[in-house]
């Protein structure tokens, strides 16, 4: 079946059409410039639909449509630069083979959908199929995922964009993804975590801010998740997870109790680390890091919440200085801090057994947590309790 679609002239319309055809997909991959919209994608995962999405990072595609759906299970976001301008929409059955598309002028947008001329074609045809997921495929491969930071990055330009109708003369830097790799389970996992963060920081940021204006939200959640695992009343967070409907809420009061029990006169440590995470900065400052020595290498590797019980058991900072040459760990440090590649690949060099960027006795969570020490104001610190607490506060990983 092969049909042509026109908004307002034809019997159907664009979004009528992709209606029908996304009721019968499973996954839905939609690749368009621009993307204002979230409704309709927040309704498709709600309905168990897995989708991905890609799009110009620029105007008008809306920041604050694209940060509803960011933290959603179930939905990826990719983005290109200023050059993409592809509009295709392919419907998958459950066995990730397609079924049917729509290629055409429309975005994904009201306009596009609905009000505007948009002109069409859907189709089935097997052949024409084939093509168009060839298509999409080298599109995908050119595709940077979405990260927190870079979608913060394109805020400003989108509200200078609304505010003065211009174009921003700043555009989102495409992180470099080529090679395609091959990326581990435990490395790619930090970004979904890092969603949950966001969610969690955007919950009890303004808190925060009163509470710690001297230290950036992220390691005031770290220590949160502390407070969550060990010493909250677990029967009390059950509630969390047996709620989702006020799961805000809830979040909210305990992260009061919790700055309550922190500014206590025994429990302190929240501004404390915001001052390690300043000695931290300091010493892998880009301008230092390439001059790293072994008495700051090891100020770093003693940091880290992770180290803190091998070192006392099993002297883990000595082993480290010792097995690793101040070299190797210069090159990692540098690799892990930076930002051009994504966070993911980054993680994956790190601890991959076989890569010249893993140390000895720097584990998966050393490395995730360094990231959040060295980058506080973009990035959130992730290791095993930061795992154990989003669970228990009903976030699924």
């Amino acid at each position: 079946m092969q049909e042509i679609i026109t908004n307002k002239i034809t019997d159907s319309s664009t979004g009528k059409e992709f209606d029908k055809l996304a009721s019968d997909a499973s996954n839905i991959i939609i690749a368009v410039a621009f993307f204002s919209d979230s409704t309709i994608i927040k309704k498709l995962i709600d309905s168990g639909k897995k989708i991905s999405l890609i799009v110009s990072l620029r105007p008008p595609t809306n920041y604050y449509s694209l940060k509803e759906i960011l933290h959603k299970e179930n939905v990826e976001i990719l983005f290109l630069g200023d050059d993409f301008h592809s509009k295709i929409y392919c419907f998958y059955n459950s066995k990730e083979k397609i079924i049917s598309s729509i290629i055409g002028s429309s975005n994904f947008t009201s306009g596009g959908f609905n009000n505007n001329i948009e002109t069409n074609l859907i189709t089935t045809d097997k052949d024409v199929l084939n093509q168009i997921e060839i298509s999409l495929t080298e599109i995908l491969n050119i595709s940077t995922k979405l990260q927190p930071d870079t979608l913060k990055q394109y805020k400003k330009r989108y509200d200078l964009f609304i505010k003065y109708k211009e174009k921003d003369k700043n555009p989102v830097r495409l992180r470099n993804t080529h090679p395609k790799q091959k990326i581990l389970k435990k490395a790619s996992e930090y970004l979904n975590f890092w969603r949950i963060a966001d969610e969690v920081k955007d919950i009890v940021g303004d808190i925060a801010i009163k509470e710690y204006p001297s230290v950036p939200k992220y390691l005031v959640i770290d220590h949160f998740w502390h407070w969550v695992v060990k010493v909250c009343n677990k029967t009390r967070l059950n509630i969390l997870v047996s709620n989702e409907a006020k799961r805000e809420k809830n979040i909210t009061k305990f992260f009061v109790e919790y700055c309550k029990w922190d500014k206590s006169s025994t429990n302190a440590y929240t501004v404390e680390m915001g001052v390690k995470s300043k000695v931290i900065q300091g010493i892998l400052a880009s301008h230092k890091i390439s001059k790293l020595n072994k008495k700051d290498a090891l100020l770093v590797f003693q940091s880290l919440h992770a180290t803190q019980m091998p070192i006392q058991r099993f002297k883990a900072d000595k082993d480290f200085i010792k097995d690793n040459k101040i070299a190797n760990i210069r090159k990692s440090f540098i690799h892990l801090l930076d930002d051009t590649l994504l966070i993911e690949v980054r993680i994956h060099d790190l601890i991959s057994k076989n890569s010249t960027y893993k140390l000895e006795h720097f584990g998966t969570s050393c490395v995730q947590e360094l990231i959040g020490w060295a980058n506080p104001e973009v990035m959130p610190i992730r290791n095993n309790k930061a795992d154990d607490a989003v669970k228990l506060l009903g976030f699924k990983q």
